[in-house]
């Protein structure tokens, strides 16, 4: 193999496994090394250079967000953040593999990340069912909020960013150590660039033709909600102030992600929109997730364990 410039293997990287390179984000440490900020947005280009420098650790390590804005994406990813995540994410490349879609495997700090490039832009949404009607076909948890699929939404408004992921060959924050990767053909090669080469593109019209086999389970609402012809009445509570006096959630803030009151959640899965009139928890499985179009401020006191006396 011909020698390549480190910027140029960077070049295709960024262009690989970028959803989206009008934003990244970067682990914050803070003055504190014991008690680090965590991942913060950037919205700048992530260019060649910045890949560059997380890869090699002169820089920070960088997580990707998807999808586009154009509420599309050529890359998924699922992390299994689970005990067994990392045979769950071989059992879902099996399926996949097997169905003639290729996946990679990286193993991660707890689990696992699955990667899969596409030939083509398909729309989040498609991706996310696609995903799901290939983990039921493995026989895997499709509502497991420490498995999480990227894209992490159907869509995104204007201005979002949905949720990022550390991309692949980036060093954890923590622990400075690179994951392992294998894919169908089984180990990847140790140099990037040789990574890319023999990289294999998934043929989107597979993953689109699997979106059309998920059937979305039907949530049911509590019957005081369920009736569409009646219209919300106002309620002039913020989403903050009923999730700390409701549901308890004393750091309700918004813009801000906290742990879900409303399951058994081990990292801040539940996000206040910043207008402070609504919220939404990322596991599909949650009362607060709602199709991923969260609940207002009238539906979170009705829904809240603890009730108003006012």
């Amino acid at each position: 193999m011909p020698p390549y410039r480190p910027i140029d293997v960077a070049t295709v990287y960024v262009a690989f496994f970028a959803a989206r390179t009008d934003v990244y984000s970067i682990w914050v440490v803070g003055p504190d090394p014991q008690k680090p900020i965590g991942w913060r947005p950037v919205r700048e280009e992530l260019t060649a250079e910045v890949a560059l420098a997380g890869l090699t650790r002169s820089g920070p390590s960088i997580s990707g967000y998807f999808p586009h804005p154009t509420n599309t994406s050529h890359v998924l990813a699922v992390d299994f953040d689970t005990d067994d995540g990392l045979q769950q994410a071989y059992t879902l490349s099996g399926v996949m593999s097997w169905e003639g879609i290729p996946a990679y495997v990286e193993t991660s700090r707890r689990g696992g990340h699955l990667w899969c490039v596409l030939d083509a832009q398909i729309p989040a949404v498609a991706i996310r069912f696609a995903l799901r009607a290939l983990m039921a076909e493995g026989r895997l948890p499709t509502d497991d909020p420490h498995i999480e699929l990227r894209p992490g939404t159907d869509r995104i408004g204007e201005g979002g960013l949905g949720h990022a992921l550390r991309l692949p060959f980036m060093p954890h924050p923590k622990t400075g150590e690179t994951g392992t990767m294998v894919g169908p053909k089984g180990p990847v090669p140790r140099t990037l660039a040789r990574v890319i080469l023999d990289w294999e593109l998934a043929d989107a019209k597979k993953l689109l033709a699997w979106s059309e086999k998920w059937d979305p389970p039907v949530a049911r609402l509590p019957a005081n909600l369920r009736n569409p012809r009646e219209p919300f009445p106002e309620d002039d509570s913020t989403a903050s102030q009923i999730l700390i006096s409701l549901w308890g959630v004393l750091n309700a803030a918004p813009g801000k992600s906290v742990r879900c009151p409303a399951h058994q959640d081990k990292m801040p899965s539940l996000s206040i929109f910043r207008d402070d009139r609504r919220a939404v928890c990322k596991a599909p499985h949650c009362i607060l997730n709602n199709d991923d179009h969260g609940r207002g401020t009238y539906e979170l006191r009705k829904l809240a364990p603890t009730q108003s006396h006012t």
